[in-house]
């Protein structure tokens, strides 16, 4: 596959790491910048050094003027849907920020859209793409502790302490955005797609977020399973990995993820115990840029990328349905919302 063009539609602070990914990677050429703000389009220009003659009001004005052969989607989760519209309209392919919309209905829309269209279309779950939810998966996988019954996901971090972003200032921001990230890598892990939802939330005094930036969420899975996240978006101490700390629970121990590294720890008081590091395969990509290379390789493929839009909404119903618990303060079947 030869250098691809693309459009970038959102130029705030992810359109510019993106950016900067594309320009590392050496195989994309960014030929539009698409932002409807004066303020954000010369901010790319002074401090970016985007072109001028590459900066445009709208993304059908960039489809139009600058050929691309797909289309970059960092804009906020509300403006989602008429991106993906305008990329199948114009016969493009489009790698989209989580969470794919702020409704389940935009979702589902543009899944549909996109088939229609026969483009692809892939969502950037990059969380699932790290090291330790790959040598996860294959541990489990393995055998390792027997079928798993609970997974507990902590997670405190200062999340989104820049004063007006969407991120602050709507409701259930740290569930869509930052939940939907661990709840997909959740379904991941355990290569299973949950049942029910219910998630307790609130705020803290000192919190900065209009939305609740704590909550308790409960996830049951088939064979009874559970995972459960604590999380909370406002934390001034100790932070969490952004992937977050994990213990899973099996007949035969425990898998732990502790600040990235991986353990194997089976302790019975009859059997000696057993403690074992497991090593991550560094060579791997993690992130975004495995995000990238993956939609990349879907398009010189023709095939399906990992986190299709599809697939990832199971993801969307599983973030709604936290959501419609949180808002409700009952137990949420994953059904009633997809």
């Amino acid at each position: 596959m030869g250098h691809l063009r693309a459009v970038l539609a959102g130029l705030g602070g992810q359109g510019r790491k993106w950016a900067d990914l594309c320009r590392g990677h050496g195989g994309v050429d960014i030929v539009g910048f698409a932002d409807p703000s004066e303020t954000q389009r010369q901010r790319a220009r002074s401090e970016w050094g985007v072109p001028e003659d590459r900066l445009y009001a709208s993304v059908t004005q960039a489809l139009e003027k600058s050929s691309p052969d797909f289309v970059l989607d960092v804009t906020p989760p509300a403006v989602h849907r008429d991106v993906a519209l305008a990329s199948f309209a114009a016969g493009l392919p489009i790698l989209q920020e989580k969470p794919m919309s702020d409704r389940f209905a935009d979702a589902r829309q543009m899944v549909e859209a996109g088939s229609r269209a026969g483009c692809i279309h892939m969502v950037s779950q990059q969380r699932r793409f790290d090291r330790q939810p790959r040598a996860t998966r294959q541990l489990l996988e393995q055998g390792a502790i027997g079928r798993p019954g609970q997974l507990d996901l902590f997670f405190f971090v200062a999340w989104a302490d820049k004063p007006g972003t969407h991120y602050v200032t709507e409701p259930w921001m740290f569930l869509l955005d930052m939940g939907c990230h661990h709840f997909d890598a959740m379904r991941y892990v355990l290569d299973a797609d949950p049942l029910d939802a219910r998630v307790v939330s609130w705020n803290l005094p000192w919190g900065w977020h209009v939305g609740d930036a704590s909550h308790v969420a409960i996830f049951g899975f088939p064979g009874g399973a559970k995972a459960i996240q604590r999380a909370t978006g406002c934390s001034n101490g100790r932070a969490t990995p952004w992937s977050g700390d994990w213990r899973i629970e099996g007949p035969l121990g425990s898998i732990t993820w502790e600040d990235g590294r991986v353990f194997v720890t089976r302790q019975h008081r009859t059997e000696n115990p057993r403690r074992e590091e497991i090593a991550l395969d560094a060579s791997r990509q993690e992130g975004q840029a495995a995000v990238l290379e993956e939609f990349l390789a879907a398009l010189g493929e023709d095939r399906e990328p990992e986190c299709s839009a599809r697939d990832n909404l199971v993801t969307m119903a599983m973030t709604f349905a936290a959501v419609e618990s949180a808002k409700t303060g009952r137990v949420v079947p994953i059904s009633e919302v997809s």
